[in-house]
């Protein structure tokens, strides 16, 4: 009975699997990629932009403006910017949408979405993936940030202010690209959604749907309140939603971070084990 039961265990037919001692390195690394530069920022963040498209002013009332400013950014800064709440307003829903409510009802519908190949932890499993994946994401897009160094619309058209969400004496005002909120949104989604794919899940089509809703939301809410260009958004959803479809691939039973492959059998008293490590 033992041996049954020990057979099925190594044998589970989950389409998803971890392989948990690189999975925590590579998060812990993703997660110190992205909290190292945050709370260096005054040291690392350079002086002056490096993707402004005009003058680097202080962005202070009675400064700024569009400036040789692309038209795509321009057309929906000015059609987003305040649209329906107050920029502070639309900032604080979607810091609570990007880092509350998308990863944990990610973390949650994959738990639930686990489909017909599920064995036992396989909501567990899944949740590693989404960390890893978010993780990467934050990582890779805080890198982009501090090279790019691109200051935020509101220090371009001059509505920034000398302290709170709008300082201008901040470094995080300098930079703006690429959206982080997306990123983060668009990798907690789209991770959620794939794992179900790869599982079969019947759930699978309405987590992609979420996940595209909940990443146009979030970028939507981040031009509108006037912290990020669309291209910003855009590089954040492409970097996000890239995370989320890769790190999952890259887990499927047999892949290269999925525990190596173990076979068992049972005969009479005897128990055999073999596999690939």
């Amino acid at each position: 009975m033992i041996a049954v039961l020990l057979a099925v265990a190594l044998t589970a037919p989950d389409r998803i699997d971890v392989r948990l001692p690189a999975d925590v390195a590579i998060t812990a690394a993703g997660v110190l990629g992205f909290v190292v530069p945050e709370l260096e920022s005054r040291a690392l963040v350079p002086a002056h932009c490096r993707i402004c498209d005009g003058a680097d002013n202080t962005g202070l009332p009675g400064t700024g403006g569009r400036d040789s400013l692309n038209a795509v950014d321009g057309l929906f800064h000015d059609a987003l910017t305040g649209w329906l709440v107050s920029r502070a307003t639309a900032d604080k829903i979607s810091s609570v949408l990007a880092f509350g409510v998308i990863p944990v009802g990610a973390v949650v519908a994959s738990g639930f979405a686990t489909g017909p190949h599920a064995s036992d932890c396989a909501g567990f499993r899944n949740g590693v993936v989404i960390a890893e994946s978010a993780a990467v994401s934050a990582a890779l897009v805080q890198g982009v940030k501090f090279v790019a160094a691109r200051k935020r619309p509101f220090v371009r058209y001059g509505t920034g202010s000398t302290e709170g969400t709008y300082s201008v004496t901040d470094p995080d005002s300098r930079i703006g690209f690429p959206s982080g909120h997306t990123a983060l949104a668009a990798s907690a989604g789209f991770s959620a959604a794939m794992t179900a794919s790869l599982e079969d899940s019947p759930a699978a089509p309405w987590l992609w749907a979420g996940a595209a809703l909940g990443t146009v939301t979030t970028a939507t809410l981040r031009m509108m309140a006037e912290k990020h260009y669309f291209t910003d958004t855009l590089a954040g959803a492409a970097i996000g939603a890239a995370s989320g479809v890769v790190f999952p691939l890259l887990h499927r039973r047999g892949g290269p971070l999925s525990s190596p492959s173990v076979s068992a059998g049972a005969s009479g008293s005897l128990l055999a084990v073999s596999g690939s490590f």
